[in-house]
């Protein structure tokens, strides 16, 4: 074990006091977290999720305010499951977006001490998930157009370290500590509104996109309407005769519209036509029209697909225009089957002051534009 003067485990100890005081939610993780003293590899503070791993030497010289706010950037990395959402990624670009996100959010915080100046604060990122920093960085790195940290093209920062061995077990004691650190943040009633929204996302059950596709259609398309004509045999047996259920439609009717606009990049819209291709190979009996737009509704490229056809070939060109969700919509009141279901493929970007008169569900690419879209739709958000 590590060589600990008492000085800094009075600092240690008086910061955790600090964050019970002005931070609850810090401090749950804080009390409740394994601390490892000894020889990091890279940072003075690192983090595989479950743990804090702690370099003495490094730590030790590092004034006390900037050493509270590693300290909570630390905890946050671990409340927002950083090291178990970074799956197969780059590991310096996620620790990066990782970063960038955590500087945003301590931010709009007061009494968490100083950022470093190592500490990357990129304001362009602010509202965005870490998914969606990481892409835009990926994106920027790969195809050359600047680095992934403008401010400090070389720091390669490492505070964390891919979880080992059991995952599943691992996560289930941080969600026991998230449900406790979350009732300790509602408690203290002066959380800021980004907070929040990221933490949601981390508590958030996650659903994959051909899961959450299969299980809407299922509820959206065959709904059950009640039949007397097909009695609910359950309760025959003590005389009651109610009505049993039968499918209202048994073929899939649904309309894609497919946002081909200036703000989708190239590497988004070919998501999209994977989405569309993962519909058309998830039912046995459909219709399926696919209807793009941008400023107005390009009726020459909408197509139509349905059961007959075994390899769908899905191939549309993005566009170069403006957004606009309204000339959808009215194209839908005249062309559209009664009883279908409108799914909207989008970064939702457009502005949009009714719904639809069809059932409609919204997948956008961009986190921001999902509270606004609600009121008129189902809304899913996915790192696609």
């Amino acid at each position: 074990m590590a060589n600990i003067s008492s000085d800094f485990l009075t600092k240690l100890e008086k910061i955790r006091v600090q964050f019970l005081f002005d931070h609850p939610f810090l401090s749950v993780l804080a009390l409740s977290l394994p601390m490892e003293f000894g020889n990091n590899t890279h940072e003075a503070f690192e983090t595989n999720g479950t743990h804090i791993f702690v370099d003495v030497g490094l730590s030790e010289h590092i004034p006390e305010q900037e050493l509270k706010y590693i300290y909570a950037h630390t905890l946050l990395h671990i409340l927002l499951k950083h090291p178990f959402r970074m799956s197969k990624r780059d590991h310096g670009t996620w620790n990066r977006s990782s970063d960038i996100v955590i500087n945003l959010l301590l931010s709009d915080f007061e009494r968490v001490g100083e950022r470093p100046e190592h500490e990357v604060m990129l304001e362009k990122f602010r509202d965005k998930s870490v998914e969606e920093v990481y892409n835009i960085l990926y994106a920027e790195n790969k195809d050359g157009e600047g680095t992934p940290d403008e401010q400090n093209p070389k720091e390669e920062k490492r505070d964390l370290i891919e979880q080992e061995g059991d995952t599943n077990a691992a996560m289930e004691e941080i969600d026991a500590l998230i449900v406790q650190a979350m009732g300790a943040a509602r408690k203290q009633g002066n959380i800021p509104a980004s907070f929040l929204e990221l933490i949601k996302e981390v508590i958030r059950p996650k659903i994959d996109l051909e899961t959450l596709l299969h299980t809407y259609m299922s509820e959206s398309f065959f709904d059950k309407v009640s039949d007397f004509s097909r009695p609910n045999r359950r309760f025959i047996h003590q005389g009651l005769y109610l009505p049993g259920y039968k499918h209202e439609r048994n073929r899939l009717m649904l309309y894609i519209a497919l946002d081909r606009s200036m703000s989708i990049s190239i590497e988004i819209f070919s998501k999209f036509l994977g989405i569309i291709d993962s519909v058309l190979r998830m039912s046995s009996d459909f219709e399926v029209s696919v209807i793009p737009f941008d400023e107005s509704v390009d009726v020459k490229k909408i197509i139509q697909y349905d059961a007959q056809q075994r390899q769908p070939k899905i191939a549309f060109e993005k566009g170069n225009g403006g957004t606009l969700i309204e000339p959808v919509f009215e194209y839908l009141k005249t062309h559209a089957e009664i009883g279908a279901t409108l799914m909207v493929l989008s970064d939702g970007i457009f502005k949009i002051e009714k719904a639809s008169e069809l059932n409609t569900l919204f997948l956008v690419s961009e986190k921001k534009n999902m509270k606004r879209l609600e009121a008129f739709g189902d809304v899913f958000y996915f790192d696609l």
